[in-house]
């Protein structure tokens, strides 16, 4: 049975901007391997974290939405952890998405 997720990964502060990017093409690799569907994905910015983690003190914050089953989230999660990159992440199941363009799905 597929659900709805949302998803919060934080990379860390010290990526430039091309290294940044790359790191979110693999980690969308990642999501997209355990099978499933982003619906919607968004890049915040670099932000101030409300206590430090790994020694930094702000990250960047990357939303995603997607539609799996729960086992992928075990998927994505293991795959995760190996990433130094990638400070912290929470994956939460949803009842339904927030409103958001269609047009954005992509970005």
């Amino acid at each position: 049975m597929s659900r709805k997720y949302e998803g919060c990964i934080l990379l860390d502060p010290g990526l430039n901007e091309e290294t940044l990017a790359g790191e979110l093409l693999e980690i969308e690799k990642i999501v997209q391997s355990a099978g499933v569907t982003i619906v919607h994905k968004d890049l915040w910015s670099k932000r101030n974290l409300a206590y430090p983690i790994k020694k930094k003190t702000e990250g960047y914050y990357w939303i995603i939405y997607f539609e799996g089953e729960p086992q992928s989230i075990k998927k994505i999660t293991d795959a995760l952890k190996t990433r130094e990159t990638v400070l912290r992440f929470l994956f939460l199941a949803r009842n339904r998405f927030p409103e958001f363009e269609v047009a954005d799905a992509r970005t």
